[in-house]
Order: C-alpha cells, then structure tokens, then sequence
C-alpha cells in the first residue's frame, strides 16, 4: 500500500516523462462504450450493477486507500481526492477512499474505468488520473461523468423499471441502481425523463 501510495504522490508533484507505451488493458478498452463494457465481460446490465466484477473480469485490480498522506503533502482540504487510476507497464489499478460510501465508491471506480475507455491515449505507462472532489470539472470530467451514469445505469434497464413506477421517484430509482441522488438525477435529466424528488442530496 506504501508504495502505491509513493506513486499516487510522485505523480501529483511533478510531472513524470511519459514513455508512451500502451499496457494491453487499455488496448482493450479504448473507445468501448458502457454496454459494450458488459456485454464484452458478461456483466447483466440488471440493477445493481456488478461494478466490483466488471473490473475483476477486466483485470484491473480494486484498492482502498487512504489519500490524507497525498493530500496533506500536496496542501490539499482532506477529502479533495476521490480516487485514481494507476497504469504501470502491464499493470492498471484503480483506487478509491477506503471512507467512501458505498454509491461512492461505486461512481468512482465507474469513472476511472471512464477514463480508460474514453482518454485512452492519455492513459499511458505510469500515468496516473486523479478523480478530485470539485464541482466544477473539465470536458474529460464531465465525459466521464456521464459514462459512468450510463455504465451504472443503463438505458435499458432504466427505461424497464421506469416504466413501471407510478411516480418515478429519485429515492426508488437510487435504491435500485445503488447510486447517489445526484448521480440518478443527472441520468434521468440526461435522458428527458421527468422524476420526483424525495430525497435529501448526497454528493455523488
């Protein structure tokens, strides 16, 4: 864990010489889209989503950590960092707060692996992506972001059980898929469907 730990670190105060090499993982995975993802490793898009297993049956390996160390060293707030994605010759490990929530946990890993679908050429040997804690983001957060609502929720099975509410609301939905109500609220408005809400906001 230290030593993943020192990369994480490294990475976030100098900038590292990018050899551009490509491990085999993201090969696979560049320009895949969220459906794709699970039909290609045989993940049901049936909510919950199986976040855990999809990245089990990609290969890439799952770590909690605790970011206070990179935080502090950085002069970062405490909780700045979600997660982040490590890529290391043959070698791709996503890592996320060991305090994380759960519907947190599962946005964040759903993000990174965003990442390495959609910003492939960007994820090269020894490279790291950082997923912050900002309102705010870039047109590559932004991108992902709304990846991982597809891949935590997909269309069809939205559609399915939104069919069948009587009043489609954010707290049922939420329940079902094990996302945040900001992360259930950005799909449903993503998609054009019109939805209750009654619940108290969460980060996603």
């Amino acid at each position: 864990m230290a030593i993943m730990e020192e990369r994480v670190l490294r990475f976030s105060v100098y900038k590292r010489e990018r050899s551009g090499l490509m491990c085999k993982i993201l090969k696979e995975l560049g320009g895949k889209t969220a459906l794709e993802l699970l039909n290609t490793y045989q993940i049901s898009d049936e909510p919950p989503i199986d976040i855990d297993a999809l990245l089990s049956n990609i290969g890439i390996s799952i770590v909690p950590i605790d970011f206070s160390p990179i935080e502090n060293k950085v002069n970062i707030s405490q909780g700045s960092i979600l997660g982040a994605t490590i890529v290391e010759g043959e070698d791709l490990s996503v890592f996320y707060r060991m305090d994380a929530t759960e519907n947190r946990k599962r946005f964040t890993l759903a993000h990174e692996i965003a990442h390495c679908c959609l910003h492939t050429d960007s994820l090269i040997d020894h490279h790291v992506e950082l997923r912050e804690n900002q309102k705010a983001v870039n047109g590559k957060e932004y991108e992902a972001n709304i990846f991982a609502g597809e891949l935590l929720i997909p269309e069809r099975s939205l559609y399915k059980i939104y069919s069948r509410l009587i009043v489609p609301s954010v707290a049922s939905l939420m329940k079902i898929f094990k996302v945040s109500a900001p992360v259930m609220i950005a799909r449903l408005k993503y998609l054009d469907l019109q939805y209750f809400v009654d619940v108290e906001l969460e980060e996603a």
